[in-house]
């Protein structure tokens, strides 16, 4: 039987990547994007046939709509596995985020999560496995991401009690928190981040997209809870739980200043 994939946010970036290994691998794979693209949807067709992909327009900020493409797809096929990488990131100081601005960031990447969730658990059999996408910006603070690490963060607290709650169910949870990865948005967000930002993603460090999307897809396949690609990014999280967040806020102090 055929493995069904869903991915959001898979147009572009680590969800069309991840779109590509597991058509690669033999799944039908569907895509949800706010606007899926047609040469993201013709580029996976070219790999696997028109028959194993599919596409849908979903926004993630509103919950009725996430809850009808689910059900819409789920006629095709239930999902065996679901992962959610929508999302969007801002970079500036706190006080160069405007009041829509914030909200925004936090509707998409938080209540966006929220939404996704409650949308297509309804069609998830005992087996299936659900995946959020959250960040290390969602484990450890950085300058710059007073918007984007509070939406993370708070992604990683849900994933911690559905890890819980869904265990009942027979539904598998795991959490993916990569560092920074050479994706389209991160592009974007360079031209004018804070330089404050891009010293402290050094502490991390930046993964080429295609060596971060085969560490998230083994961490997946092998059914673990904490995905975290790039040794670096892993030592980071290891030592900021160890010292209890006592050397990492030092170091970033320090490059801070610098």
């Amino acid at each position: 039987m055929v493995q069904q994939v869903y991915i959001t946010g898979g147009a572009s970036g680590i969800g069309l990547h991840l779109a590509r290994t597991y058509l690669g691998s033999g799944a039908a794979v569907t895509l949800f994007d706010v606007q899926p693209t047609a040469q993201a949807v013709a580029e996976l067709s070219a790999i696997a046939g028109p028959e194993r992909v599919r596409a849908f327009a979903m926004d993630v900020t509103k919950p009725g709509e996430v809850r009808i493409a689910f059900a819409q797809a789920a006629e095709g096929g239930q999902p065996d596995v679901v992962i959610h990488c929508a999302g969007i990131a801002i970079a500036a100081d706190f006080e160069a985020i405007d009041d829509d601005a914030y909200a925004r960031v936090i509707n998409i990447n938080l209540i966006g999560s929220r939404n996704v969730v409650a949308g297509v658990l309804p069609h998830m059999a005992a087996g299936s496995h659900l995946v959020l996408v959250a960040s290390m910006a969602g484990l450890v603070g950085c300058y710059g991401y007073a918007a984007y690490c509070a939406s993370k963060y708070g992604v990683v607290g849900l994933a911690e009690v559905l890890r819980i709650e869904l265990a009942a169910k027979g539904v598998d949870v795991s959490l993916v928190c990569p560092p920074e990865v050479e994706t389209p948005m991160v592009e974007a967000e360079r031209l004018n981040r804070p330089k404050q930002t891009e010293a402290l993603k050094l502490m991390a460090g930046t993964l080429q997209l295609e060596d971060a999307v085969a560490q998230i897809r083994k961490g997946i396949d092998r059914r673990r809870f904490m995905i975290i690609p790039g040794w670096r990014a892993r030592s980071l999280w290891f030592t900021n739980k160890l010292l209890p967040g006592f050397l990492t806020r030092k170091f970033a102090d320090f490059l801070v200043s610098r």
